[in-house]
């Protein structure tokens, strides 16, 4: 402070370095997006090598174009601890195929499609993933889970939901050179049952057969009709068990549509009226 006063009366110190200042910041305007783009990619880099060291038991996949569309074993959700995570066993082996996956509440059926979708991001970014196995061809991917309402647009959770199972059908539809990888969780859930089922009848008739596979998760049993008018739609299930008193999950996907149904299991459990009457 003591000699910034004389030297600026001496010398325009301060305007020569403000000068200089700009001068840098002009030429660094023109770096700094590709600086901040390495930075990007190590930081991921990093992340995805973090999580390997974290988790050994991870591998790394296979993608190739002429392999197989989907083969994994043993998959698991990463963001499930080690001691209750549940492995599962999946493949589709021709475009064009889609898996309804059917199930009680609670059993496993929306995790299992997170687990899908988590693992294929984790190997298409070069990453480990949480299987023993896993082999894919390089695909595009789109999901319908967890839609929200919006009250800033004026937009139900249906009409959320028909816009995004919309842009879904579009990207299947399109000329692309990588199919698409779709994950659907519980198709229609903002409408009546009828029309749900009506509509999930058709949706599930257009995604059959289109360049893509996926999964669709539902309580609606009578899709699972589906698969024995439509070539390509195969059935999987998750169930519980009823053990003094309580339901007993164990996270096992199935081949064959759900033999069972818990919904009044869980509202008696907790003492709501079921069948007129509390239980």
């Amino acid at each position: 402070p003591f000699i910034w006063l004389p030297l600026n009366l001496l010398v325009p110190w301060d305007l020569f370095f403000a000068y200089r200042l700009e001068g840098m910041k002009a030429r660094l305007r023109a770096l700094l997006p590709g600086w901040l783009e390495a930075w990007y990619v190590l930081e991921a880099l990093n992340a995805l090598a973090n999580f390997a060291y974290l988790n050994p038991g991870a591998t790394f996949p296979v993608v190739e174009a002429d392999g197989p569309v989907l083969e994994v074993e043993g998959v698991g959700h990463p963001l499930i601890p080690d001691g209750r995570r549940a492995t599962n066993d999946f493949a589709l082996a021709e475009l064009g195929e889609v898996a309804v996956i059917t199930g009680s509440n609670m059993s496993g059926k929306s995790t299992f499609l997170r687990t899908l979708g988590v693992n294929l991001v984790l190997a298409y970014a070069g990453g480990p993933v949480l299987a023993r196995r896993l082999r894919v061809r390089p695909m595009r991917m789109g999901s319908s889970i967890q839609v929200n309402d919006s009250l800033a647009d004026g937009l139900s959770y249906f009409y959320a939901e028909v816009k995004r199972l919309k842009g879904l059908l579009d990207a299947l539809r399109e000329e692309a050179d990588q199919p698409l990888f779709f994950l659907i969780d519980e198709l229609f859930r903002g409408t009546n049952n009828e029309e749900r089922r009506k509509g999930s009848e058709a949706y599930v008739r257009a995604l059959a057969g289109g360049n893509g596979v996926g999964l669709v998760s539902t309580h609606d049993l009578e899709l699972t009709h589906l698969a024995d008018s439509i070539a390509g739609v195969s059935n999987f299930h998750f169930r519980e068990e009823i053990t003094d008193g309580r339901m007993v999950f164990d996270y096992r996907l199935r081949p064959g549509p759900c033999p069972t149904t818990n919904a009044l299991k869980i509202m008696a459990l907790e003492g709501l009226p079921v069948g007129g009457g509390i239980i």
